[in-house]
């Protein structure tokens, strides 16, 4: 019986050991992760819906970006992966611009104005979007601005970004911007 007793006493003992072992891990991997989290929150671009997004842009006065992508669509992962990650790319969008993530075959509702569509409707109907992905870039009477379709590099990206935020499309066309701003910094 006393070599019962004992056994259970270290069992106890091995039990309370390791809980607090797990704990002590458990608690470790939550800070970490947190920590990670922080980081990678100002990493990422914040997107809106498409309701928000276009408020945003009346009220703030800044550019709305319409992001269309499809799930099945490799260029855009890309897009996403590469291009969606720089870092300054990601300061200019959430900083300067009004941003919508819009699912080409997506049968979600959006609401637009006072009537609500589909992300299929809105992509096809009304930008009429025919290949993914495809940027619209609205001002911020709603008035479009100019489509940007397929997956374009970093650097290009970040030039079109500020063509369209400074507003210097406004005065020039892509060529003459690129010559006569860009290729003088």
């Amino acid at each position: 019986m006393n070599k019962l007793i004992r056994k259970t006493i270290d069992y106890k003992k091995m039990f309370i050991l390791l809980t607090i072992i797990m704990l002590y891990s458990f608690n470790c991997i939550a800070n970490e992760l947190s920590e990670n989290e922080i980081f990678q929150n100002t990493d990422i671009v914040k997107w809106l819906k498409y309701d928000q997004a276009i408020a945003k842009s009346k009220i703030e006065n800044v550019p709305a970006l319409i992001y269309f992508y499809s799930d099945n669509c490799g260029w855009c992962r890309r897009l996403e992966n590469e291009t969606f990650t720089n870092q300054e790319i990601v300061k200019i969008m959430n900083e300067d611009f009004a941003i919508v993530k819009i699912n080409s075959n997506s049968t979600e509702y959006v609401n637009v104005d006072t009537n609500k569509i589909t992300e299929r409707q809105l992509s096809m109907d009304i930008f009429q979007v025919r290949a993914n992905p495809t940027i619209w870039f609205l001002d911020s009477d709603e008035k479009r601005i100019t489509a940007l379709p397929g997956f374009v590099e970093s650097p290009d990206f970040i030039n079109v970004l500020k063509y369209i935020k400074d507003g210097y499309y406004k005065k020039y066309d892509w060529p003459e911007y690129m010559e006569n701003i860009v290729g003088k910094q």
